[in-house]
């Protein structure tokens, strides 16, 4: 579905087609590097393959939930077993989700890549018996993966404690190796960070070629920051929630920086009431305001290239410090330069919006796949160059009623498909929320008792870290939701696939946990011969790496 969306999906598109190009993200404006530039490389990938990118999105999502089984293949001696499992995490609801898949939203990538991420890593630190080339191979995965996954969204810190955990299981099981075979294991750990931050250098690299910005994005580097995290922490009591910058602080800041007061015509005029219109507000919510200062700026003369726009940012920001060093602006202490001010009124919404916001992503509600009432939006030239992007035929822009008439088989077709999918939606919000509950109660259960007992299982550590992926979304959301916009159920996305995965991981450690860790060659005598499993070696548990020994 082609929507005319300068922010969104047509910027995906536009800067998908200037790499095709060969010209990098474009023209340098307000708005080329104010998102990851990960997504419009895979919309050139899938176009350099010759796959229709709605087609290759669901394509990656399946193989994702195959890494995510295989990770696990050597606690699981069953294959249809795991057949199921695969199918659990494949049919999740939230992959066909419209208008969501339908339409250039990097969401449909970057709960996918989580999911990959998580499972390279937890795949990576249950081989320690294996090949040092089965291990390096899970290695080699988890750095590409983790390298796409942080450039698609700016909030994917909230992945990085379940990868500490896991880093921390690979290293605790090092103890009592021989030393080589620990140092090639310790490489093996460490490749994943080196390829993340070579993939990172080669992003900046290129954006200070071609804009002389020295980062992934803009919105990161210490310039934009100064400026922007100054106005947000200047105090006002006629502060608003949603509202980051109130007029009341725009007309103070205003009066003591000469460079701010460059935007006043913009921000308090035309432009900056047409992002109110668009939210229907009195004042420029956090949603908008961002685009509404960086849409200032370029409307005052300052995107023409990256380093006068640095500048331009850097004076702002100095300009804001000074005043509130001197008095002149109540400001609060800079804690962060991207997020509104913390206030006292926000903690008793702390709790009540955190489980508001648990409740959501453990229910699965609000599934639809019915593409029927959608349609394209925009001028021809639009619809075509999506449509040359992408390989995809978009929906038709016209009104119904309009159309060329189709035959009726596509249309009983079509709905059909949509009745399929919106039943197993159906199906996932009945046995799904259950299913955690259970599987939560079950975990706590296996925890306690490892820690009474003094020893952990691999498979309660994988538990546990992919609850904490999801605990630390819900969390990161909660203070979306609180300071900043109330509408986040599109970057929910990420946390559906992490649920499933939890209930299997915890599935497969109550009744598969306490049987022996098997290694590679033992694995592979049960691919040849299932009915010499009983006569085939197996490791002591004690001394597998199955457990880990809690010191006293």
């Amino acid at each position: 579905m082609a929507t005319l969306t300068p922010h969104d999906d047509l910027l995906f598109i536009r800067q998908a087609d200037s790499i095709l190009r060969g010209e990098w993200l474009g023209e340098y404006n307000q708005l080329t590097l104010i998102k990851g530039q990960f997504y419009p490389l895979f919309i050139s990938l899938c176009y350099w393959l010759n796959i229709p990118l709605l087609a290759a999105q669901q394509l990656l999502y399946g193989f994702a939930s195959f890494v995510a089984i295989w990770a696990v293949y050597p606690f699981i001696k069953r294959k249809w077993l795991m057949f199921l499992l695969f199918l659990f995490l494949l049919l999740n609801p939230f992959s066909f989700y419209y208008p969501m898949i339908g339409r250039i939203f990097r969401e449909a990538i970057y709960g996918t890549l989580g999911l990959l991420t998580f499972s390279c890593f937890l795949g990576m630190f249950l081989r320690i018996r294996w090949p040092i080339k089965s291990v390096a191979v899970w290695a080699v995965g988890a750095g590409i993966f983790l390298s796409a996954f942080w450039h698609t969204r700016e909030e994917s810190i909230w992945l990085v404690p379940s990868l500490l955990m896991l880093l921390a299981l690979g290293f605790f099981n090092l103890r009592g190796l021989p030393r080589s075979r620990a140092i090639s294991l310790s490489g093996c750990y460490i490749l994943p960070l080196a390829i993340l931050i070579g993939f990172h250098t080669i992003l900046v690299s290129l954006n200070k070629h071609y804009y002389q910005v020295p980062n992934t994005i803009e919105i990161l580097t210490p310039e934009f920051k100064s400026a922007y995290g100054g106005l947000l922490r200047i105090q006002s009591d006629e502060w608003r929630q949603f509202i980051p910058v109130v007029r009341d602080v725009r007309e103070k800041t205003y009066a003591v920086s000469p460079t701010f007061r460059e935007l006043q015509p913009f921000l308090e005029g035309d432009l900056g009431q047409k992002w109110q219109n668009a939210a229907g507000e009195t004042d420029i919510p956090a949603a908008f305001f961002i685009w509404a200062f960086r849409d200032s700026a370029a409307a005052a003369g300052y995107y023409k290239d990256g380093l006068s726009t640095l500048q331009f940012y850097k004076r702002m920001g100095e300009e804001i410090d000074q005043a509130c060093a001197e008095g002149k602006l109540e400001c609060n202490s800079r804690i962060t330069s991207l997020v509104p001010s913390w206030h006292k009124e926000y903690y008793h919404l702390l709790l009540p919006t955190y489980f508001s916001v648990l409740k959501q992503i453990i229910s699965f509600n609000g599934v639809s796949a019915d593409i029927r009432g959608f349609r394209s939006q925009g001028p021809r030239e639009v619809i075509q160059l999506y449509e040359r992007v992408t390989r995809e035929t978009a929906l038709s822009s016209l009104p119904p009623g309009t159309q060329d008439p189709e035959p009726r088989y596509h249309g009983h077709l079509i709905k059909e498909k949509a009745k399929i999918l919106s039943d197993i939606g159906k199906y996932y919000k009945v046995v799904v929320p259950p299913l955690f509950l259970l599987a939560f109660i079950a975990f706590l259960g296996v925890l306690g008792k490892s820690i009474f007992r003094r020893k952990i299982r691999l498979m309660t550590v994988a538990g546990a870290a992919t609850l904490t992926g999801v605990l630390a979304l819900a969390f990161i959301l909660t203070l979306l939701a609180i300071t900043s916009y109330s509408e986040i159920a599109r970057a929910m996305h990420a946390a559906y696939p992490m649920v499933l995965l939890f209930i299997i991981l915890v599935g497969i450690d109550v009744f598969f946990g306490p049987l022996p860790y098997r290694s590679a060659s033992e694995v592979q005598t049960a691919d040849l011969a299932e009915s010499r499993v009983s006569g085939r070696k197996r490791l002591n548990e004690d001394s597998s790496p199955l457990n880990l020994r809690i010191p006293n």
